[in-house]
């Protein structure tokens, strides 16, 4: 069968109501060729005849009154799902899923969580926690509605075409340094350089894109670091730097400054320049942010401030 239009059913359900083409055509504010039209290949798509034509107008056949049933029947439907849409716009309940960068949702996300979760109990909210790439793709498959990550201005970070950001805070890098290490006592107020760093053993956090960001701090100021570690894991970072194994660079702090290991671990202001890693928050371009989604992110901008 071929296809039907709403806009054919919208004809039939006039012409029905007012007995003529005309008459439909008047209300509807098109030409009556138009509507003429339009009622026979709905009447060939379907393959009966709607309507008995006579001196006294269109009356409905027995095929035409269950069309017309049907119709209505449609027309009903896509009243509710207006009205449902509508509803879930406003509402702040229903499904919700936010994808973070892994680094920042341990630190950032579980105040985040917490209060969105005070306020909005009727949504059900869910997370995870990936790469800047993965969440990316999430966000354009949409596996994920909202996404946290960092603002990398990388070469190698793809643009974030397809998405809209808001900017939610900036942060700083800083060192990690073994609390008995060569560079425990340089540097002073002034914060620790970059070239300190480079003359000794790096630990570099290394998830995508961050090793790449990190590494651009040295190359930026003409340095090579001595990368003698790398790893993709926040903690690990953290644990080898505790060991005395290496310094490192990181956005994201601790309120405790120890290793899973309980080692202490000590941590430097950086003597650079940077206005630090601008972290922001992605969504769908064409798509309509429904109000759990904008409350999330009220929530966001106002926790993280």
């Amino acid at each position: 069968m071929s296809d039907v239009s709403l806009r054919q059913l919208e004809y039939l359900r006039a012409i029905a109501r007012l007995g003529s083409v005309t008459a439909a055509a008047r209300e509807l504010f098109v030409s009556q060729s138009t509507v003429s039209t339009a009622l026979a290949d709905l009447e060939a798509a379907l393959g009966v005849t709607l309507f008995v034509r006579s001196p006294r107008g269109m009356r409905l056949t027995a095929s035409g009154q269950r069309a017309l049933a049907v119709a209505d029947n449609v027309r009903a439907n896509l009243e509710q799902l207006r009205e449902t849409a509508s509803r879930e716009r406003e509402e702040v309940e229903g499904d919700l899923t936010i994808g973070c960068y892994a680094t920042i949702a341990p630190i950032l996300l579980p105040r985040v969580i917490a209060e969105f979760s005070r306020r909005h109990p009727q949504v059900r909210l869910s997370f995870v926690e990936a790469a800047h790439g993965a969440l990316l793709d999430d966000l354009l498959n949409s596996r994920i509605d909202l996404a946290i990550t960092y603002r990398y201005e990388l070469a190698s970070v793809r643009p974030a075409t397809g998405v809209t950001t808001r900017w939610l805070r900036s942060d700083p890098p800083y060192a990690l340094t073994p609390v008995d290490g060569p560079l425990s006592g340089r540097g002073g107020e002034g914060g620790l350089a970059l070239g300190d760093l480079a003359a000794e053993p790096l630990i570099l956090f290394d998830l995508p894109p961050g090793g790449d960001y990190f590494l651009g701090l040295f190359h930026e100021a003409g340095l090579v670091p001595n990368v003698r570690f790398r790893t993709t894991s926040f903690e690990m970072v953290r644990a080898l730097v505790a060991r005395g194994l290496g310094n490192a660079l990181l956005t994201q702090r601790t309120v405790l400054e120890r290793s899973y290991e309980d080692l202490p671990y000590a941590t430097r202001e950086l003597d650079i320049s940077s206005e630090g890693l601008g972290i922001e928050v992605m969504q769908l371009a064409g798509r309509r942010p429904v109000r759990r989604m904008e409350a999330f992110v009220d929530v966001c901008r106002e926790t993280l401030a």
